[in-house]
C-alpha cells in the first residue's frame, strides 16, 4: 500500500506500489534505518516473529518525545508478539513544532507504505508525552488510523488536533503519579461529552513510558473494539480477553485498589456489552460503588484534585513569573512552599502522596525544559536560576 500524507489538504492518497525491501531479522530492534528521500532521517523497526513479508501486516507508528527510537519501541514488543504488529519509531520526531514533526511523519509514512505490505484497517499511532499529542493530532487530521494509544499526555491546544467526529478508537494510558494525570481525567470527560469511542487506563506510575503490561492492556482494548465491528458476538477470543480483564478486577480488589477496580468495571461494562452477558458485572460494580472502602478512596481523590488545582495554579504562576524576572525570585518563598509540600507528603494518605509527586515533578519538568532551551540560547543568569530551582525541588544527595 502506498500512502501520501498531505497536511495541506488533510487526505491520504492510496496506491499499491510495493518496492523491494531489505530483509531484516525478526524479533529484534533494528535502529537507524535510513528513510528514502531524506538526507538524515531514520527510524527503528521491530518485526514480530510471525511476520511474513508477503502478507499484509498491522502496524504501530510510535513517537518518542526525545527522538530515541529504540527506547520508544521496547515497551511495545510484548504486544507486537501477541498481535503481530510491526513497530516503527522515528529517530527525528521530537517535542517541538508540529509542522516540523508532520513533515518528518510524512517522510516516514511514505517510506513504510512504499516498502511494506500494511493492512489499511489496522494502522495505529502512539506516543509518550509530546509524542502522544502528536499521534492524536495526526489521527484527528487524517482520520485514517484505527486507533491511538496516548501515553502520559492528551491533546495539543488546537481544536483540529482533538478527537471529535473521527472514526478511530482512543486509549489514554496514564500513571496516577504523572504530572498530566489531571489533564487525562479532564480529557476523559471531554470524550464522554463527545460520545467518542475511548477509554482511560490509569495505573501506579509516573511520567514515563508505560510498562509493557499496560501497553498490552491498551492493545487488548483496541482488539475488542475491532472484534465488535468485524466479528460481533461471543467467541473464544472474546471470552479469553474478557476473562483476562475480569481477573484484573479481582486482583485490584484483593490489593485494596478500589479506584482501579471501579475503572476496570466501567471499561468492561462498556466494552463487552453485546459480546458477553454483563448482568453480573453491573451488580458487582454497584456493590463496589456503595462500599465504604471505595467511597473513602473516591472521596480522598476528589478532595485531593481540588487541592491540587489550587496549589498548581499558585506554583506554576509563580515559577513562570520568576523565569521572566530572575532577579526578583524569592527563593525563601520557594523553600517554604516546598517544605509545605514535603510535610503534606509525610502526613497524608496515598492520594496526597501521589498529588505531591505530581506537583513537584511538574515544577521540575517546567524548569528542566527551560534548561534545555538554554542550550540553544545561552543565558548565564537564567541557567543559574534553573539549576537552583532543580536543586530545590529535588536536592542533590552526597
Amino acid at each position: 500500500m502506498r500512502l501520501t500524507f498531505c497536511f495541506f489538504c488533510i487526505c491520504f492518497t492510496l496506491g499499491f506500489t510495493i518496492q523491494a525491501q531489505t530483509v531484516f531479522e525478526k524479533g529484534m530492534i533494528h535502529d537507524s534505518i535510513p528513510i528514502s528521500g531524506t538526507n538524515d532521517e531514520s527510524f527503528a523497526l521491530y518485526l514480530p516473529e510471525n511476520y511474513q513479508e508477503s502478507e499484509l501486516s498491522s502496524i504501530v507508528f510510535i513517537f518518542e518525545p526525545a527522538a530515541r527510537a529504540a527506547i520508544g519501541i521496547r515497551p511495545f514488543i510484548e504486544a507486537s508478539e501477541k498481535y503481530g504488529h510491526v513497530l516503527v519509531c522515528s529517530n527525528n520526531s521530537r517535542n517541538g513544532p508540529y509542522e516540523r514533526n508532520f513533515a518528518i511523519a510524512n517522510n516516514l509514512f511514505n517510506h513504510i507504505f512504499t516498502n511494506y505490505n500494511i493492512k489499511q484497517d489496522e494502522m495505529y499511532l502512539t506516543g509518550f508525552s509530546g509524542g502522544s499529542r502528536l499521534a492524536c493530532a495526526i489521527a484527528s487530521l487524517t482520520n485514517q488510523f484505527a486507533g491511538v494509544i496516548a501515553c502520559g499526555a492528551g491533546f495539543s491546544n488546537l481544536q483540529e488536533h482533538m478527537p471529535s467526529t473521527q472514526d478511530y478508537s482512543y486509549v489514554g494510558l496514564c500513571g496516577d503519579r504523572d504530572m498530566n494525570f489531571k489533564e487525562m481525567l479532564k480529557n476523559k470527560d471531554y470524550l464522554n461529552l463527545m460520545k467518542f469511542n475511548h477509554t482511560l487506563i490509569t495505573y501506579d506510575g509516573d511520567h514515563s513510558w508505560p510498562p509493557p503490561e499496560q501497553i498490552s492492556r491498551a492493545f487488548d482494548w483496541l482488539r475488542v473494539q475491532k472484534l465488535k465491528t468485524t466479528n460481533p458476538g461471543e467467541s473464544e477470543e472474546v471470552l479469553a480477553l474478557y476473562r483476562s480483564d475480569y481477573d484484573r478486577i479481582e486482583s485490584f480488589k484483593t490489593n485494596g485498589e478500589f479506584l482501579y477496580a471501579s475503572e476496570q468495571y466501567e471499561r468492561l461494562l462498556k466494552s463487552y456489552n453485546g459480546l458477553v452477558s454483563v448482568d453480573s458485572l453491573t451488580k458487582q460494580n454497584q456493590e463496589l460503588l456503595t462500599s465504604k472502602p471505595y467511597k473513602k478512596q473516591s472521596a480522598s481523590l476528589a478532595n485531593v484534585l481540588k487541592m491540587e488545582r489550587k496549589l498548581a495554579d499558585k506554583l506554576t504562576t509563580q515559577i513562570s513569573s520568576d523565569f521572566k524576572n530572575p532577579k526578583k525570585t524569592n527563593f525563601g518563598w520557594w523553600e517554604k512552599e516546598l517544605d509545605k509540600l514535603n510535610a503534606l507528603k509525610e502526613k497524608g494518605d496515598t492520594e496526597i502522596q501521589k498529588m505531591v509527586y505530581r506537583l513537584k515533578f511538574d515544577l521540575f519538568a517546567r524548569a528542566y525544559s527551560r534548561k534545555n532551551s538554554l542550550l540553544y540560547n545561552s543565558n548565564e543568569e537564567q541557567a543559574a536560576l534553573v539549576d537552583r530551582f532543580l536543586n530545590l525541588i529535588y536536592p542533590k544527595t552526597e
